[in-house]
């Protein structure tokens, strides 16, 4: 440690005004700080650090001095050889900064099989802390856990599964599975179909009992779940970009989805809800063709689910957690349990560093079925690859504590309409190259002509004969003139008939997305109207969605729903309250005002029916109308300004069970 990195640290703190995940200020003017072990263990056991002594954060990390400099670095040395476990050796310089003395000590993190460093006089558990941003925080018991287990190599997903038996696995995919083994590897092959499952993981053997492991349960198992409960994959989608937002029609939440099975039938669901909840947009490829191309890239997001499933932390201490997918309005977000493993660190992500598996036979399983991983370590190269070609930022990757996140983000996707243009334009570039090659061949062939024309000057005729060839050779350069000129008119005539091409094109592909459109529209059309007809009577959203047979409520939302309230063909049974989880829609034809009986006589109908008392929902069944503001603005309120109707409650006119009866006359 030199003195120009301490003093480049401190002009960190200050252009921050904050410590950091990697500096520490501490003030030692009045002696040796009571509490620091908090801060050497941390550091210790995670990214390494650098605390200064004689720095007073209060005070804009204003230099303040140190007691005494010798005492101070015992009292250091003290606590880091005694005091913490295992024994830390750190860097200590002491050196003068803005004429006062202060020390410096440098912590470097500690091998993965050293960890934890803990505080001994509060033990293993009250003594290890982890360093989040610039606080020294106590580890979680499932921090610790996590570092002892990967010391003591234990292998989660080869633990038995004591609730289960050889026929809660899927019999034909075993045998499927080993024979494909025995095949690609022969001494595997003379073992019997017992031992081959145990010698791949998929099952162990307790107290003289074949249990399957996890690894075998979850690839081979009838239904996980019944046995791991929470190890399935939650699917949400979000309508703004932060969860608690709402929709137009006041949802939470455009769709979910509990998704549940083995790690590959998981990996298909998770997919295919993504990929249903996914804007496609249609495009002219270099080629001409049309092709569906998808918000995200499929391959990317596929990965990312994928190492989510197997590279998850499945121990006692994360069996209750499950893996969630995002969609949000502007990125997708894909959360699993359990931090990096082992010496796996973020900045070697999708290098050539080979990182260690947190799951060794699942990885191994699955390579081996070769239906979730092709490539190790290719799955991250991939994300980005195909984030690029899309035109996307690359992934970004978070390690929370005890989780990890990937996150995938959705720019605009850039305009590809001029494609076909383009490849027009190029179409045109190459007729002229085969113009140009005319050229080059009527070059060729005047050069013919004037080397003929030296050989007849060079033949020693008279001069008479030269004159005449010349003539002569003028007629043939006017006729060659003459061609140049009608080769110069097919060529126009090409241009021309190029351009032409270029327009029919144009004009086709137009009248082809009029056609799509027009299609669309026309469907979009008929829903409109079975929707109408179907709200003859109040339907809610969910009723709506089951009947259409259309799972995506953001769709049925924006290109059904909302038009048909917008040209008042559907309103709304709660008006007063839009937003209403119980609210219903209903057509106009439900409530058309021309079909109905006139003011006076719904009225009457209501003073008989009000004759004991009756809530506002029961009159409106009575009278088969369903639209509130209308019963309540022209029948409800006139009846009781006319003291013929009257509010049972009518002290708390408001009140949710109100109801109502028809006054009595004397």
């Amino acid at each position: 440690m030199e003195k120009q990195e301490v003093i480049e640290a401190i002009h960190t703190l200050r252009r921050y005004s904050t410590e950091t995940n990697r500096i520490e200020a501490k003030s030692a003017l009045l002696g040796f700080p009571k509490k620091c072990y908090d801060t050497f263990s941390s550091f210790s056991n995670k990214y390494g650090g650098m605390i200064i002594f004689g720095i007073r954060e209060e005070n804009n990390f204003s230099t303040e001095g140190v007691y005494n400099i010798k005492d101070l670095q015992k009292q250091i040395t003290a606590l880091c050889t005694d005091a913490m476990e295992p024994s830390l050796r750190c860097d200590i310089l002491p050196l003068e900064f803005e004429n006062k003395k202060i020390l410096a000590v440098k912590i470097d993190e500690l091998n993965s099989a050293m960890k934890p460093c803990y505080y001994k006089p509060k033990g293993l558990k009250k003594g290890s802390y982890t360093r989040e941003g610039d606080r020294d925080e106590p580890m979680t018991d499932y921090e610790i856990y996590a570092i002892q287990s990967y010391n003591d190599h234990i292998v989660e997903d080869k633990r038995p599964n004591r609730s289960a038996t050889l026929e809660d696995l899927n019999t034909e995919q075993l045998n499927s599975y080993i024979q494909r083994i025995k095949n690609e590897k022969p001494n595997f092959s003379k073992n019997s179909f017992e031992k081959c499952l145990k010698l791949s993981g998929i099952t162990d053997t307790t107290d003289s009992t074949i249990l399957p492991t996890l690894a075998g349960t979850l690839i081979f198992g009838e239904y996980p779940q019944a046995f791991y409960p929470q190890l399935f994959v939650a699917c949400t989608v979000i309508p703004g970009i932060d969860i608690g937002e709402v929709s137009e029609l006041g949802e939470r939440f455009l769709d979910n989805k509990r998704v549940e099975g083995t790690i590959e039938e998981m990996l298909e669901e998770t997919m295919n809800f993504l990929r249903r909840n996914m804007k496609t947009r249609v495009i002219i490829n270099s080629n001409g063709k049309r092709i569906n191309k998808t918000e995200y890239p499929l391959k990317a997001l596929r990965e990312a689910v994928a190492n989510a499933l197997i590279h998850r932390d499945y121990s006692k201490q994360t069996e209750n957690a499950y893996i969630s997918v995002y969609m949000y309005a502007d990125r997708i977000e894909i959360l699993n349990p359990g931090a990096l493993f082992g010496t796996n660190k973020l900045e070697k992500l999708g290098t050539a560093t080979v990182m260690e598996a947190r799951n060794p036979n699942i990885v191994r399983i699955l390579e081996e079925k070769g239906a979730v991983i092709e490539n190790r370590h290719s799955g991250i190269p991939t994300m980005k690859r195909e984030m690029r070609k899309y035109g996307l930022p690359d992934p970004e990757f978070y390690e929370e504590r005890g989780s990890f996140k990937v996150v995938f983000r959705n720019t605009s996707l850039e305009e590809e309409g001029g494609q076909v243009e383009q490849q027009m334009k190029h179409n045109f570039q190459q007729s002229g190259q085969v113009e140009q090659q005319m050229e080059q061949n009527f070059q060729q062939t005047g050069q013919v002509e004037q080397q003929m024309e030296q050989n007849f000057q060079q033949t020693g005729q008279v001069e008479q004969q030269m004159e005449q060839n010349s003539q002569q050779t003028g007629q043939v350069e006017q006729q060659m003139e003459h061609n140049f000129q009608q080769t110069g008119q097919v060529e126009q005539q090409i241009e021309q008939n190029f351009q032409q091409s270029g327009q029919v094109e144009q004009q086709m592909e137009q009248n082809f997305q009029q056609s799509e459109q027009v299609e669309q529209q026309n469907s979009t059309k008929k829903l409109q109207n079975t929707v109408l007809k179907y709200c003859a009577t109040p339907k809610n959203i969910k009723e709506i969605s089951q009947y259409l047979n259309i799972t995506s409520r953001q769709y049925l939302s924006t290109y059904i729903i909302n038009p048909l309230i917008k040209e008042k063909k559907l309103v709304y049974a709660i008006e007063e309250s839009i937003h209403s989880r119980n609210q219903k829609y209903i057509s106009n034809k439900g409530i058309n005002l021309q079909n109905r009986k006139n003011i006076s006589e719904y009225k009457n109908m209501i003073l008989k029916f009000c004759s004991s008392p009756k809530s506002f929902k029961e009159i409106c069944q009575h009278l088969k109308i369903y639209s509130r503001k209308y019963i309540s603005s022209n029948i409800i309120k006139p009846l009781i300004k006319e003291g013929k109707l009257t509010y049972t409650n009518p002290e708390k006119i408001q009140v949710k069970n109100q109801k109502y009866i028809t006054v009595q006359k004397d």
